[in-house]
């Protein structure tokens, strides 16, 4: 029987890996994205077995990874079992690299979001870009409170959950952060006006106001915000960051609530 042309054009053009098995076991075709990525011809391939492989991300020689799915296609001529391979040796090179930065403390353990010294180093540098192009830059200093009840709220989910939320709610361009135990931080870069920021504020606080479930029960967090910007509020990374803080400040001292403080009175 004749292949379908469109057939064998998906199977030579597929960015995905495709390695085709007769009944037998025996490597049958072999694309040429499964040659790019592993670096084997067909007959180098037909020698390491990968239906006795297991799915799932599989390291194939040193540094070179690759997510291995298996499925099965049923022909006239018999079963042919079909193995698909995807690069992931970026996903995994990432992976090591955030596990790095998370022992040496880069990167918080909980949330997984950026710890205090890589928000700081962002914050300063997005002022100086701000400052040689004439934009703003917003600062939003979050506080995290826990109503007084009977039974204790575990911190650990409740931040992570925080900070998932914090991370869909923020421009890929701008930095969220995890500066202290209950504080988070969301630096904004490159706006193109300062009055922005409190926009963005808003619309944060409606997100982490939600309520949170917990041990399997929802609760709430007092959420506070302080929100200043460059160069509205400070002329200087320090400045704008010390305001953002001195914002929320009042607000948790005034009782929390879903408010949104501007830096300057």
């Amino acid at each position: 029987m004749t292949a379908d042309p469109f057939a064998l054009r998906l199977f030579a053009e597929a960015q995905e890996g495709i390695a085709v098995f007769d009944e037998t076991g025996a490597l049958v075709a072999w694309n040429v994205a499964a040659r790019t990525i592993t670096g084997w011809d067909e007959a180098a391939a037909a020698t390491h077995d990968l239906l006795a492989k297991g799915a799932g991300m599989l390291e194939i020689r040193d540094g070179t990874w690759v997510d291995l799915r298996r499925s099965a296609v049923a022909t006239d001529s018999g079963e042919l079992r079909v193995v698909m391979l995807a690069d992931a040796s970026a996903q995994v090179a990432l992976r090591e690299a955030r596990r790095h930065l998370t022992d040496g403390g880069l990167i918080d353990r909980v949330t997984q979001l950026a710890g205090p010294q890589i928000a700081y180093g962002h914050i300063e540098r997005s002022v100086a870009l701000a400052r040689r192009d004439a934009r703003a830059v917003g600062v939003l200093a979050v506080g995290v409170d826990i109503p007084p009840v009977a039974e204790t709220v575990p911190m650990d989910e409740l931040m992570r959950q925080l900070g998932k939320r914090l991370i869909a709610a923020t421009r890929a361009s701008d930095l969220a952060a995890r500066p202290g135990d209950d504080e988070l931080l969301v630096v904004l870069t490159a706006m193109a006006h300062a009055n922005d920021a409190a926009i963005v504020g808003v619309r944060l606080l409606l997100t982490l106001s939600r309520p949170y479930v917990l041990q399997g029960r929802e609760r709430s967090a007092t959420i506070s915000i302080g929100v200043a910007s460059f160069p509205t509020d400070g002329d200087s990374c320090e400045a704008v960051l010390a305001a953002a803080r001195a914002a929320v400040t009042r607000v948790r001292s005034e009782g929390g609530g879903y408010r949104v403080a501007a830096a300057l009175a």
